[in-house]
């Protein structure tokens, strides 16, 4: 579990504020800058303190990147995460995670972070382990629930193999979207994606068994 969260109910000690700040203030300026064109000593000069602190509480600008990736996918699905589909039918289920795929994937600030990730995990590999398993995987158990949640209540069949289409499904989608956001540059809506995500429910609706 990350180190930022803590129960609502608890009160951030002096130091966690304190570093908690400063991966604040570093997270801003790795989307900035990037990896490569971030120094310790800007990171020191924006968020106060010394080097000595940042080491202390990060360990390394590597450890550093690291920390802010876990962050950032935490702050992108913090509303995706309240997102209740335990009672839902399938298609507005899915209509309601995919959207909000959309709607965070197409955010400026995105495009951003998602070229840090893929800059920053050339040099240093834990980067896209983190951000899959604090990123995608997030994603993938999202739908699996839904698809299982569907299952419990009688309406997929009972045998239906279920593991394999949560990241196809979210493959598809997020692969389209980055293609058209980082690589091309487009400036996208989320009203644009809909005729796509409408499509790839079907796809998926005819191929779930029904009892």
């Amino acid at each position: 579990m990350s180190q930022l969260h803590r129960s609502p109910t608890s009160t951030p000690t002096r130091s966690e504020e304190k570093r908690r700040n400063l991966l604040v203030t570093a997270s801003e300026l790795f989307l900035q800058q990037g990896y490569d064109g971030l120094s310790m000593d800007a990171i020191v000069s924006a968020a106060g303190g010394s080097k000595a602190t940042i080491y202390r509480y990060f360990g390394s600008k590597a450890d550093l990147l690291v920390a802010v990736v876990e962050y950032l996918c935490e702050d992108f699905i913090l509303e995706f995460k309240q997102l209740d589909t335990s009672r839902v039918e399938l298609t507005e289920g899915l209509q309601l995670i995919l959207q909000n795929l959309v709607a965070v994937v197409t955010s400026p600030r995105h495009v951003d972070f998602y070229r840090l990730v893929v800059n920053g995990s050339a040099q240093v590999p834990q980067v896209g382990q983190t951000w899959y398993e604090h990123g995608p995987r997030v994603w993938h158990q999202s739908i699996f629930s839904l698809l299982e949640q569907q299952r419990q209540r009688g309406l997929i069949a009972a045998d239906t193999y279920l593991s394999e289409l949560p990241p196809i499904l979210f493959d598809a989608l997020f692969s389209h979207l980055t293609t058209r956001t980082v690589m091309l540059g487009q400036t996208c809506t989320a009203q644009a994606f809909e005729p796509m995500i409408n499509e790839l429910i079907t796809l998926v609706t005819q191929r779930l068994k029904t009892p």
